[in-house]
């Protein structure tokens, strides 16, 4: 019942309502505050038919037609728009369903240019299936997840490592997955001197993931302190039976949609794919995410169109990406707006109006430091 509501809310909003909406967005973005843009998708049929019903013609209307879902707000400010797309990013990977990326491709750069933001940012897997799978060159204003991706796992390691007060070189840290994301975060932790294994793996033409050696993979994962989970769904890491290779003492940082199963395994499981920012946040809330999370791909769009940064290097991202306080979503929370507003206005109000001093508990000092001379004198 509830997805059937659903369902039908989103028909009327992205259907029949689509037009004037598109108006909408065009007469607010005259104002020019909104700075950026960004697409999602689904993981699954399952996300997709929490927009729309199992029907072909009306699946296929908005599987490549990138609609508005919420904003990107700052404070009270919407400063970006999200949109997304009902198809999952393993059907964007076929080679014929290029004709579609490149429609997709143009309607976000439609939607820049009336919307009048400046960046437009893809979520997850699309910025590397447009760009390394059917040659569309990702460049500014186009920006691909993967910087972002690299500083929340690098800032989650170092929040556990804190946390658990051990110095980098006493952790060990296994990373489990391929690609040019794990040898960027081998290196970049290697460098902050944790001890670090890459556990290589090989992906079917079905996009399941396998262990290239189980025997060797074994041995890499015994005594790990760590362990970076790169699969691209949570189900890989439970096919390839890796919470029996782990050991249950070792925290797994997951970075997989669907995530692993917190029940399924023994190990603590902690999500690195999500990062925090004060103010910042996607209204309405990205289903299965907390209010104040923000995804770790959405990074490099917001630090170039909110920090005017097009970053060319990682270093350059990560320092403009700390001045603008963005950090992993695994340390406390930020206070939410209004606590935020109410501890702000009972400190003003302090100020105007100072509590009168304790004179009683002033005085029993007082006393107390003028008996301590006399004391010494009697002795």
């Amino acid at each position: 019942m509830k997805r059937s509501l659903r369902q039908l809310l989103f028909f009327l909003y992205a259907f029949v309502l689509r037009i004037p909406v598109w108006f909408l967005i065009w007469a607010v973005g005259r104002t020019g505050i909104f700075k950026t843009v960004f697409l999602i998708y689904p993981i699954d049929t399952s996300e997709c038919l929490d927009f729309t019903p199992n029907i072909k013609w009306y699946r296929n209307f908005f599987a490549h037609r990138p609609t508005p879902a919420g904003f990107i707000m700052h404070n009270w400010m919407p400063v970006g728009i999200y949109c997304c797309i009902a198809c999952p990013a393993l059907e964007l990977m076929r080679k014929q369903n290029k004709p579609q990326v490149e429609g997709i491709m143009e309607r976000m750069r439609w939607i820049k240019k009336i919307s009048g933001a400046r960046t437009v940012g893809l979520a997850g897997q699309l910025g590397p299936i447009f760009e390394k799978r059917h040659g569309i060159p990702i460049e500014p204003p186009f920006y691909a997840s993967t910087y972002g991706n690299i500083f929340s796992i690098q800032d989650a390691v170092n929040h556990m490592a804190r946390k658990a007060d051990r110095k980098p070189w006493n952790l060990s840290i296994a990373i489990l997955g391929g690609g040019e994301l794990a040898d960027q975060l081998k290196d970049r932790l290697g460098a902050d001197d944790y001890q670090m294994t890459l556990v290589d793996v090989r992906y079917t033409r079905k996009g399941n993931a396998r262990l290239i050696d189980e025997e060797k993979a074994d041995k890499q994962l015994a005594g790990m302190d760590l362990v970076v989970n790169l699969f691209p769904r949570g189900k890989d890491f439970l096919d390839c039976r890796l919470n029996e290779r782990i050991p249950k003492s070792a925290t797994i940082i997951d970075f997989s949609r669907p995530p692993i199963p917190v029940t399924a395994v023994p190990q603590q499981v902690v999500m690195g794919n999500r990062v925090q920012r004060d103010g910042t946040r996607f209204f309405m809330r990205l289903p299965g995410w907390k209010t104040y999370e923000l995804p770790a791909c959405s990074m490099p769009t917001l630090v170039a169109a909110l920090g005017g940064v097009t970053a060319g290097s990682v270093d350059e991202f990560q320092s403009a990406a700390r001045q603008m306080s963005f950090r992993t979503a695994l340390a406390a929370p930020p206070l939410p707006p209004f606590e935020s507003l109410k501890t702000r206005l009972v400190g003003f109000a302090n100020l105007l109006n100072p509590a009168p001093p304790e004179t009683g508990r002033l005085v029993l000092q007082r006393s107390h430091f003028e008996t301590e001379p006399s004391a010494k004198h009697s002795m």
